[in-house]
């Protein structure tokens, strides 16, 4: 291909990558579970549903509670993050073209 094409490409691809400081690297987890109280109505099918971020650090997972008023912000970031990684992975397959045929 040819490299001019190929720079506006990776050009193109970068305008896409979110802003670094909006990004959450993790995975959302929604978890439904019984509370334990003897009256509650989770006990008749109802359970509460709880989110978490799931991260892995030092190769262990590790889940951090996010409260209710933060999901849809915590959702977008980990949504720029996946979109980051997409992002990146476009720019170094144009970039191993690049290199490749020279």
């Amino acid at each position: 291909m040819d490299e001019s094409f190929l720079l506006t490409k990776r050009r193109l691809a970068a305008k896409q990558m979110p802003p670094l400081q909006k990004i959450l690297r993790g995975s959302i987890v929604v978890v439904k579970r019984y509370c334990g109280k003897p009256s509650c109505r989770c006990l008749k099918g109802h359970k509460h549903r709880a989110l978490y971020v799931s991260r892995s650090l030092n190769g262990q997972s590790r889940l951090v509670y996010i409260p209710q008023k933060s999901e849809a912000e915590v959702r977008k970031l980990v949504g720029n993050y996946q979109k980051m990684k997409a992002v990146m992975e476009k720019i170094s397959l144009i970039n191993l073209k690049r290199v490749a045929a020279k």
